[in-house]
């Protein structure tokens, strides 16, 4: 269900935070190599089986400029099949690189390479990820930077009607850093499903939060967990007659088993017992952000696209004494909110602006708000004034507490509510389709279906959709559309309790209709909306490649969902929870099935 501390230096004008891989000529395509190996690693301390793309983890950032034709060289050097997608990459015109096995392309085997190729139609913080089974998990992903023109219109005058401000921004936004914000499990992905397989039994339980992948492994004395338990989590524990947590934070194999897998079978003995219970600290290196100011700055800002790489957790980051102006969200501009902190869940992209205006040393908190674990992940934030003496040490003062908490009454969080596009995108008023889907755990606790079905994970080694479309087939994983049409995608959880699902689609932006409790009844929005109005916006809704469903805790929920049919491919839809998308929670969509694509010899036979 559900220290030696490392140091890197950051100049405002300086290339960006990680290592870029080479790039080709002006004129010609912006060019990329990935190699991928199979390699012992230790980010938290812990030493591991993983992927290191590059050599390094995460991979390194692919930088480019919005236009830029973009060819990606994936050399496969791991004893097992991948592929490569590029999250939030509307991949226009491009299907054939969208990175799904079965579906886009066929898988790439041990020792060979794959060529993507596709055009920067947008741009912002966008990010790579395997999407071979649960390999993200393993370590497979990092962040891709799309500048965007500098004739394109930024929200940046909104914050401030300062010109000298407004420029600082704009240099701030010229380099920004990329935060990648992710959760890490001490076994291999592989490991992990054979034990959920063995044991009848999802096991969300992980044992870091990294950020820029450093971290440690911190074990919570049970006093300080026992007094930031969430009334979730009592509720939860008291269903499963316990009444704490384990050494690592998690919510006990036992609980979960009696909620979720209940009147199922299981064997508990099969988890060994480093998953939920045993809890062995470590002291590996935190993340140390240093920012260099000048002596001439009289203004200065930066900018991080904070990425959610989760496999698991929605988290909540705040930076000690410092707001954030919030300017885009996966990679689209908004109108800014200023907050002190913002929640991430898996796949989500938050392009956030900071003045540095107190120089010292400012904690950045990453903390999980998922129910079954306790846990949080830090960094610092470092920078001095160059005219003045260096301050003296003094710990900063949080927003928020190790379970994301406000320790204040006047700490503003982000409302994805009132978040308003910039500059404001159209929505059609009606759809022309309504597709309403049922979330469901199908079969074993750690199976899960989107729409009732499980996705068969066989169907990675088949010929791709894409090759052959077959423009009649409707079914529980397939969902058929025509080109510049408008589809309403309605979730509904079919069961409770059932967790939050981060639903992401490929191949564009949907928008947020409205979501709310109970059994959505209605055959349609249109119909809903005249018995419930209010539950509802259409006239700027949000508008993102990812959107969360409520949690069904002790009633059903629903989420309502718009996109538009103007990029025909065959493209996945699914919970972005690594273990529910192994697990069988996708389907795949057929969109402007009328108006499909060629796909290039090179693809159709490699």
């Amino acid at each position: 269900m559900w220290f030696r501390q490392s140091l890197i230096t950051l100049a405002l004008v300086a290339p960006a935070m990680l290592s870029a891989v080479s790039a080709t000529k002006q004129g010609k395509p912006k060019a990329f190599e990935l190699t991928l190996t199979w390699e012992k690693h230790a980010p938290d301390g812990f030493e591991k089986d993983m992927i290191l793309t590059n050599g390094q983890f995460p991979g390194p950032v692919l930088e480019m400029d919005y236009g830029d034709d973009v060819e990606v060289t994936v050399h496969n050097k791991m004893p097992f099949n991948t592929t490569v997608h590029y999250h939030g990459i509307e991949m226009l015109q491009t299907p054939w690189s969208d990175g799904v096995p079965g579906l886009s392309q066929r898988p790439i085997q041990p020792g060979a390479s794959f060529v993507y190729r596709w055009k920067a139609t947008q741009a912002g913080s966008y990010w790579y990820h395997s999407h071979h089974r649960s390999q993200l998990n393993d370590g497979m992903y990092g962040p891709i930077v799309i500048h965007p023109e500098a004739s394109a219109a930024r929200p940046f005058d909104k914050i401030s009607n300062q010109p000298a401000t407004v420029r600082a921004m704009k240099q701030a936004e010229a380099s920004v850093r990329p935060l990648v914000l992710s959760d890490h499990r001490h076994v291999t992905s592989e490991r992990g499903w054979e034990i959920n397989v063995a044991s009848g039994l999802e096991t969300p339980c992980y044992d870091s939060i990294l950020i820029n992948g450093k971290g440690r492994v911190e074990c919570w004395a049970p006093e300080k967990m026992a007094s930031l338990y969430t009334a979730e989590q009592r509720l939860f524990l008291q269903l499963g007659n316990k009444t704490a947590f384990t050494a690592k934070g998690c919510l006990p194999a036992s609980v979960i088993a009696s909620v979720q897998a209940r009147g199922k079978q299981t064997n508990l003995s099969a988890i060994p017992s480093e998953i939920f219970d045993v809890c062995t600290a470590t002291n590996a290196p935190r993340e140390v952000i240093e920012v260099k100011k000048t002596p001439s700055d009289k203004e200065t800002w930066v900018a991080f696209d904070l990425i959610g790489t989760f496999g698991l957790i929605t988290g909540r980051f705040s930076i000690d004494e410092h707001p954030m102006q919030i300017y885009a969200v996966d990679g689209s501009y908004i109108e800014p909110q200023e907050v002190e902190a913002v929640d991430i869940t898996n796949g989500d992209r938050y392009s956030v602006m900071v003045k540095l205006d107190k120089p010292g040393d400012f904690t950045m908190r990453m903390v999980s708000l998922t129910m079954p674990q306790m846990f949080a992940g830090y960094a610092t934030l470092s920078y001095r004034d160059p005219k003045k003496a260096q301050p003296p040490s003094k710990a900063s003062i949080a927003y928020i507490n190790d379970v994301g908490a406000n320790t204040t009454a006047n700490v503003r969080f982000f409302d994805q509510a009132k978040m308003k596009a910039f500059p404001p995108a159209p929505i059609a008023p009606i759809a022309d389709q309504t597709v309403k889907v049922s979330m469901r755990v199908a079969g074993q606790s750690y199976n899960w279906a989107l729409n009732d079905t499980i996705y068969p994970m066989g169907l990675d080694n088949e010929t791709p959709l894409l090759f052959q479309p077959d423009p009649e087939r409707h079914n529980n994983v397939t969902i058929t559309t025509k080109n510049g049409t408008w589809v309403d995608l309605i979730f509904q959880a079919a069961a409770f309790p059932m967790p939050p699902h981060p639903i992401h689609k490929h191949g564009n932006k949907m928008y947020l209709l409205g979501q709310g409790d109970g059994l959505f009844k209605w055959n349609n929005v249109a119909e809903a909306a005249k018995e419930i109005p209010g539950s509802f916006n259409f006239i700027d809704p949000p508008r993102r490649d990812g959107f969360t469903t409520p949690a069904a805790l002790q009633a059903l929920s629903w989420m309502a969902v718009r996109y538009h049919v103007e990029n025909p491919g065959a493209w996945l839809l699914h919970c972005h929870v690594q273990s529910h998308l192994q697990g069988g929670m996708s389907m795949a969509i057929q969109d402007g099935v009328d108006q499909w694509v060629k796909v290039p010899p090179e693809y159709l036979n490699y």
